[in-house]
Parts: structure tokens; sequence; C-alpha cells
């Protein structure tokens, strides 16, 4: 790919190894990035990166489960560019019942967390674009998710779920904002090489069902794969990259499947 982003302007909530691949990956590709972060030291670390290869990024400190925040932030890109073409929310939440315990051992609570976090940060992300997407007749909304929506794994309390509900919000997005000239494209990704130290500690939490997940990982996974690898990092990004561009200017309400056949 080359510049298949140029003159686009991207906004990213997040920027973890997620985020900061996808955000380098837009400006790489010509887009000009706003990286919008909870930690202004983070997101500058990613602007960093990508001023090192010569890319437009600037960056701004947001709480993307606060409105206020995340429409201050969206009129503050607009008025600098005048436009607005793909919002993209990366953000992770890690908190809500440690992954690895059984829902036998979940509060409600701690069970509904990813869900109700996940949802709303995506709901209010998407709402802020909208307005600016609709008045220009056209934009890219884009979400994340992972294999766990659809494939049932024990351990996984409410990110299951939550991931679900993402990917049917971005159907729905896309029913509604299509006849303005709006796409929704929801990635749909396994866990990457760069992530198994993370994944081996997020799993702790109870000894008995992380050996479960880990079998299920270690026996099902290879025979249900349909590719024998995970997706990197930088095929993550070169996938919303191109999702995002006017390559894939007639797809919508899809969920770009990258789970290695995993998730047929």
């Amino acid at each position: 790919m080359q510049n298949i982003l140029k003159d686009k302007v991207a906004v990213v909530y997040g920027a973890g190894s997620i985020g900061g691949t996808v955000a380098q990956t837009f400006a790489r590709e010509g887009a000009r990035v706003f990286v919008a972060n909870r930690s202004e030291e983070a997101a500058e670390k990613v602007a960093a990166a990508i001023r090192r290869t010569g890319g437009q990024v600037e960056t701004a400190k947001v709480d993307a489960l606060d409105w206020q925040s995340i429409e201050s932030f969206v009129q503050g890109v607009v008025t600098k560019t005048g436009r607005l073409d793909i919002s993209f929310n990366v953000v992770q939440v890690s908190k809500g019942g440690e992954q690895g315990t059984p829902l036998v051992k979940l509060k409600y609570e701690d069970f509904a967390l990813p869900i109700t976090v996940y949802t709303k940060t995506q709901f209010l992300t998407a709402n802020a674009a909208t307005p600016q997407m609709v008045k220009q007749g056209s934009g890219v909304i884009m979400m994340i998710t992972a294999f766990p929506s659809r494939l049932p794994l024990a351990g996984t309390v409410g990110f299951g779920p939550a991931w679900a509900a993402i990917e049917a919000l971005s159907r729905t997005l896309a029913a509604e904002l299509g006849p303005h000239g709006i796409r929704t494209v929801c990635l749909h990704s396994t866990g990457t090489p760069e992530s198994a130290k993370s994944i081996e500690t997020t799993w702790s939490a109870d000894p008995e069902i992380a050996k479960i997940f880990k079998e299920d990982l270690s026996k099902r996974v290879p025979i249900i794969s349909l590719i024998p690898k995970l997706n990197s990092l930088q095929e993550v990004g070169e996938m919303a990259a191109f999702m995002a561009s006017d390559l894939a200017g007639s797809t919508t309400g899809t969920i770009a499947n990258m789970s290695s056949g995993i998730v047929v």
C-alpha cells in the first residue's frame, strides 16, 4: 500500500499497542492523524514514532468515556482541518472481573463492566464523529473486537458479550448512516504474538479456569484455525488502513475477519 489515505483526517482513540500501530500505519499511508488518549505521555510516544518517519500527527488528552471531552476534541479537529474522515476507537478495557475467573464467581457488576464501558465509549465516539461526516457526506467509523464475540471460551467473563455488542452496534450504525455516505467497519482480531505475555498475565486469576483456557487454545485453536498463525500488530494496522481507505468504499456493516479462520 502507498498513500491510500492521502489527505484523509483520522482520529484514533487509544495509544496502546493496537492504537499506536494503527495510528502509525494511518500516518504512513498519508493521513493526518490525531491521537486521543487519557495518558498524554502514551499519546506523545506514539506521536514521536510517527514524526520520526515524517508523518503528520497531533495528540490530545481525551477521556473516551466522557461526552464533553470527546465532543471538544472532535470539534477541535474539525476546526483545524475542516473535516473528519476516519474515527477509530481502539480503547481497551482491562477491568471488569479478571479474565480467567469463572462466571459463577463473579459479581454482576464485574461481569457487566466491560459491556457497559466498551459500548459506552464506542457509542460516544461514533456519535461525536457523525455530524461532521453527515455534513461532508462521507466518513468511516471503525471499531475492533476479538474472536470470543463468537467463539465460546471459558473464562472470558463479560468481554465476549461486550465484543458481540460492539459488532451489533457497528451493524446498526451502518444501517442508519449508510444513506449519508458513512461506512462502519469492525475489525475482528485474535491475540497477536506480540501480546502473548500480557495474555498470560491477564489469565492468572483462577488456576483451574486458566488451565481450561490454555487447553482450549492449545488443542482447539490449531484444529479449528484454517491458517496456522495469529495476526500480527502490523497486519492489524494494514487491515485498518485498507478498510478505512476508498479502496474499500463499498464495504460497510462488515466484520473484517482477521481470526486466521478460527471464526468463519
